[in-house]
């Protein structure tokens, strides 16, 4: 690669600062024989525009996890003409019946019906366009789902594959494997076949294997006996959206039996509520995302950039995500960005006065809240989003509050998710009370001018996953995926050079969190912390 031809490939008229050097960094990266780079970038690093560059060099996926960074890159007028975007089927609407979506559309009712897709399609025209294109703009969901694809459709393999806010591969890989058995996740006509299946949980893996294998066997069988029907008569919209369901499943069911001996997987049998009853329900996820990433996701592409903010521990990192399994040590490099933001303006602001673990969080909870009131009233008339990390302390710290902060608050829940999120976000002078906002979001000047981490999101303790690694003292994850969600969380409200938004934090426990994972710690928001915390904030 020459560096003069790939810079002038940048797609802005203009370098912001750093991103001129990381480019040619990544250019001698790649020169050298690395295949992966870890491109460890800051919000406001402009690590988009960083990405597009070598996607313009070579044929390319660009992938994401995070939707809002497809809008993002598809409303950047310097960004969006090198992409064609494409999405899963159920985005675009049938050429024959406009009223469905084309995953239900009459191909799919009619098995006597031979559409044209490449001429009306509006799903198959955009893949014909992103089979041509440079570069290819989805989802990370999308790109695992089109894997699958067989024939002249098929995106196949590039030169490049770019993943943006990939931080957490391993965990959407795990979420994109698992599976449940329950009235919510099958038709309920079926899952009442298996459900006697359910009222012993598997004792051991040969059970759960004889278990699923004998629900799987059931599925194919709903599965073929709608596709016979669809040969009398078209299937109904619902009949569809059932052998859906049932295909997706069988799918999922497929990868466990498949990789069943060389995965260790974990299994919870709970209880749902569905009409009004208490019904049987099992979760079955793999311990460990890496043979994943080489079957799923590795094969895509011949080399990668993997870009974050939190790429906290980059050899952990290379084995979550299983990129340990497909390229060799010295074939993967981390480079790092520095930030642009002056420190002044996000500054760690140190609220602390008793943890919120366990142990310790009937004893602390009210003096926690009495905390948040002192920053609601040093913050007044600036919208504050308070990251709870649960439902039950979102709904607690309100019923705590004085009610004189009442009128102030935007109390998020399961139910309103998304319009609690728009309704504070168009407000001013408002205290989001909020739950798993910490990624994804664009809370640009006004729309937040300060956040408080009232609690550190720790992995749940109860999640058998996390129990079944912390059984194998594998602490340092543990403590480093809380880190990368406070940072991320961190990273919402600042996204401009004049950004200014303060980040309090309430629960003592970050303390000892940012103790264990000194090392850990990107530079930039090391410097945002109080100098007692080894930051350089008095």
């Amino acid at each position: 690669m020459n560096k003069k031809e790939v810079l002038e490939l940048f797609p802005s008229p203009y370098f912001r600062k750093y991103q001129k050097e990381t480019i040619e960094k990544m250019v001698d990266a790649f020169n050298s024989g690395v295949k992966c780079i870890l491109l460890g970038a800051p919000t406001g690093s402009g690590k988009s525009f960083i990405n597009t560059t070598f996607c313009r060099y070579w044929t390319s996926f660009y992938a994401t996890p995070q939707l809002s960074l497809i809008d993002q890159i598809k409303r950047d007028p310097y960004l969006t003409h090198y992409f064609v975007e494409l999405k899963g089927r159920q985005n675009y609407y049938c050429a024959f019946d406009p009223s469905a979506t084309v995953d239900v559309g009459v191909c799919r009712r009619r098995s006597d019906f031979n559409c044209p897709k490449d001429e009306v399609c509006p799903y198959w025209i955009q893949k014909l366009e992103a089979l041509k294109a440079q570069t290819v703009l989805m989802s990370f969901a999308y790109l695992l789902l089109e894997g699958k694809t067989k024939g002249k459709y098929s995106l196949g393999s590039r030169e490049l594959l770019v993943l943006d806010e990939a931080h957490s591969i391993d965990r959407y890989l795990i979420d994109y494997v698992n599976f449940v058995i329950s009235p919510w996740n099958l038709p309920f006509d079926v899952y009442q076949k298996i459900e006697k299946l359910l009222a012993l949980e598997p004792e051991d893996f040969y059970e759960l294997t004889c278990l699923v294998s004998a629900v799987h066997d059931q599925v194919e069988r709903e599965a073929e006996f709608l596709k016979r029907r669809g040969v009398f008569r078209p299937l109904t919209l619902e009949e569809v959206k059932e052998l859906n369901r049932l295909e997706d499943w069988s799918s999922k069911a497929e990868v466990f039996l498949s990789l069943s001996d060389r995965v260790e997987w974990i299994w919870d049998l709970t209880w749902t509520k569905y009409r009004g009853k208490p019904r049987r329900r099992l979760v079955v996820k793999p311990v460990y995302a890496g043979i994943f990433g080489k079957e799923l996701l590795w094969w895509r592409a011949d080399r990668y950039i993997v870009s974050s903010a939190t790429i906290l521990d980059p050899e952990v990192f290379v084995e979550e995500s299983g990129l340990d399994k497909v390229l060799d040590a010295d074939e993967v490099i981390f480079i790092e960005v520095p930030s642009t933001f002056p420190v002044i303006n996000r500054p760690v602001i140190d609220a602390t006065n008793g943890k919120l673990t366990v142990n310790k969080k009937e004893e602390n909870f009210p003096w926690a809240v009495e905390i948040l009131e002192k920053i609601l009233d040093i913050e007044e008339g600036k919208n504050i989003a308070v990251h709870c990390h649960s439902y039950d302390n979102a709904r607690r710290i309100y019923e705590m509050l004085d009610d004189k902060y009442k009128d102030r608050i935007v109390l998020q829940t399961p139910e309103t998710r998304e319009e609690d999120l728009k309704k504070w976000m168009n407000s001013r002078g408002k205290v989001f009370l909020c739950v798993a906002f910490t990624e994804g979001q664009d809370w640009v000047g006004d729309i937040c001018e300060a956040q408080v981490l009232f609690k550190v999101p720790f992995p749940d303790l109860s999640d058998k996953r996390v129990a079944k690694r912390l059984e194998k003292k594998e602490w340092k994850w543990y403590y480093n995926e809380a880190l990368k969600q406070v940072i991320q969380a961190y990273g919402r409200a600042v996204r401009r050079d004049v950004d200014k938004a303060r980040f309090y934090v309430i629960d003592k426990s970050f303390v000892n969190l940012i103790r264990r994972c000194r090392r850990s710690i990107p530079e930039w928001f090391r410097k945002a912390l109080p100098r007692k915390w080894g930051g350089e904030l008095e």
